[in-house]
C-alpha cells in the first residue's frame, strides 16, 4: 500500500486518539538537527510572531526534495512554549512538523516514525501499542507536508 492510501486509510480511522500530556519533550530541544523543518511560509510567519514578541529566531536553509525548506536552530525550549502552563502559545497555527509530532517523517526516505521521546507513545507501546490510526490529527498534519514536499502532489 502506498504512503497516500496508507494515510487516506488513516485518516477515518479512529481506535485509540493520541492525547498530549503536556511533558514539554517535544517543545525542548538538545541539539541542532532536532529542531522542526519548516517551510519558508511558515518560517516567514514564525519570523513575524517572534518579532511581536521581541524574540530572534535562526533557520538554516536546506532542500527536501528539491522543495526550499528552513532548519529551525532551536537549542532549548522553544520561544512560545509556555513553561508555566507547559502549551504552546501559537499552537492553533504552529508549523506542520509541529502539528504532527510525535509522528516523524524522513522527507528523503518517506519512512514515517513515532517519537520514542513522547510519553503517551511509551505508554501506548506498553499496553499495546500504536499505529498511525492513533493519530487522526497528526496523521492529517503529516499528509499536508507529503503533499508539498511530492512532486505531482503539489499545488
Amino acid at each position: 500500500m502506498g504512503l497516500n492510501c496508507l494515510l487516506r486509510a488513516c485518516l477515518g480511522v479512529l481506535v485509540a486518539k493520541f492525547t498530549c500530556l503536556h511533558c514539554d519533550n517535544c517543545c525542548f530541544f538538545e541539539r541542532e538537527e532536532q529542531g522542526p523543518l519548516v517551510f519558508s511560509d511558515e518560517a516567514r510567519r514564525l519570523r513575524r510572531l517572534a518579532r511581536e514578541r521581541g524574540v530572534e529566531l535562526t533557520f538554516k536553509e536546506v532542500k527536501v526534495n528539491g522543495v526550499t525548506m528552513y532548519r529551525w536552530v532551536i537549542l532549548g525550549y522553544c520561544p512560545f512554549y509556555d513553561r508555566e502552563s507547559k502549551l504552546c502559545t501559537i499552537h492553533p497555527i504552529k508549523p506542520l512538523a509541529c502539528k504532527m509530532y510525535p509522528l516523524l517523517y524522513n522527507p528523503r526516505t518517506g519512512e514515517v516514525v513515532v517519537s520514542k521521546d513522547c510519553p503517551w507513545v511509551n505508554e501506548a507501546v506498553e499496553n499495546g501499542g500504536v499505529s498511525l490510526s492513533d493519530f487522526p490529527d497528526e496523521v492529517k498534519a503529516l499528509h499536508r507536508v507529503v503533499v508539498r514536499l511530492t512532486p505531482g502532489l503539489r499545488d
